[in-house]
C-alpha cells in the first residue's frame, strides 16, 4: 500500500519551493536489468546526516499499473538511518518479458521523514523520485550504443500542425537528452522531448510552430546506459 500523505497545500509547496529536495537518492539515474543476472541492485543514499527516513519503493508499467509485473522488488519498505546507504533488489521472473526487444518500467522511491516532537505545526513532505528501469532480454541483436545511427526521421503534416516522426527499428528503447531544431539562428526545443521511442516502434513529436514550413537543422542526442549523453547529431529537414 502506498502512503497517501500528500495534501493540496503540501503539493503546492513542494512544486513552488526551490528548497525542497530529496534526502534519499539513488546512486544511478537509470536501471538496466539484464535477464542473465539473478538480481539487479539499486543503491540508495541518505544525504541527510541528521535524520532517518522510511523508504518505500514500487515499480509500475508506463500506464501506471503495478499489476502482473515481471519483477519481485525487495524490500518494498525499510528504514534508512542518517547518512547511511541502502539497497533495493530487483529479481526478474523468468518467461514474463518479450524476448525480441527491451521493455521499460518506472521505479518509484518515496521517502517519509521522521516526525519530530518539537512544538508547533509542521508540514511533512513525502518526496518521490522516479527512475526508468530497462529490462533487457539475454539475446538481443545489435548494440544499444549504435541505436542513434539507426533512427529514421520523417515529417508529417496534420491540419495546421507539423510532426516529426521517429522510427526506431532497433530492439532498444530510445530516450532523448536533446531534441530541437535550429532555424534562423535560433534553437527551438521540442516540448515533449522526454517521451521515449519504443523498441521496434515509432513516436511523433510536435514541431515548434516557429519552425513549421521551414528548412531547419534537427539536433538530436540520446541518453546512454550510464546516464550520459551521446554526441549531438545534426541533419537538415524541411518541417
Amino acid at each position: 500500500m502506498k502512503f497517501k500523505t500528500f495534501t493540496t497545500t503540501a503539493l503546492s509547496l513542494l512544486l513552488l519551493s526551490s528548497a525542497a529536495h530529496a534526502a534519499i537518492r539513488p546512486a544511478l539515474t537509470r536501471v538496466i536489468v539484464q535477464e542473465s543476472d539473478k538480481e539487479t541492485s539499486v543503491k540508495l543514499l541518505n544525504d541527510d546526516k541528521e535524520h532517518p527516513y522510511l523508504v518505500q519503493s514500487w515499480i509500475e508499467d508506463l500506464n501506471g499499473s503495478d499489476k502482473n509485473l515481471p519483477f519481485v522488488l525487495t524490500p518494498p519498505l525499510f528504514k534508512m538511518n542518517a547518512g547511511r546507504e541502502g539497497k533495493l533488489r530487483i529479481v526478474l521472473i523468468p518467461g514474463k518479458i518479450p524476448q525480441d526487444r527491451e521493455s521499460v518500467y518506472w521505479l518509484w522511491i518515496q521517502e517519509v521523514p521522521s516526525v519530530t516532537k518539537s512544538a508547533g505545526n509542521q508540514l511533512q513532505l513525502a518526496i518521490r523520485t522516479r527512475l526508468k528501469v530497462f529490462v533487457r532480454p539475454e539475446h538481443l541483436n545489435g548494440n544499444p550504443a549504435d541505436t542513434a545511427g539507426q533512427l529514421k526521421w520523417q515529417v508529417q503534416h496534420d491540419g495546421n500542425k507539423s510532426w516529426l516522426v521517429v522510427t526506431n527499428p532497433s530492439p532498444y528503447v530510445v530516450s532523448f537528452s536533446e531534441l530541437s531544431v535550429t532555424s534562423a539562428g535560433k534553437t527551438l526545443p521540442f516540448a515533449d522531448v522526454h517521451t521515449m521511442v519504443p523498441a521496434k516502434g515509432e513516436q511523433r513529436y510536435e514541431v515548434p510552430a516557429q519552425a513549421a514550413g521551414k528548412s531547419a537543422e534537427l539536433n538530436s542526442s540520446l541518453i546512454n546506459d550510464f546516464g550520459g549523453d551521446t554526441p549531438v547529431q545534426h541533419q537538415k529537414l524541411t518541417f
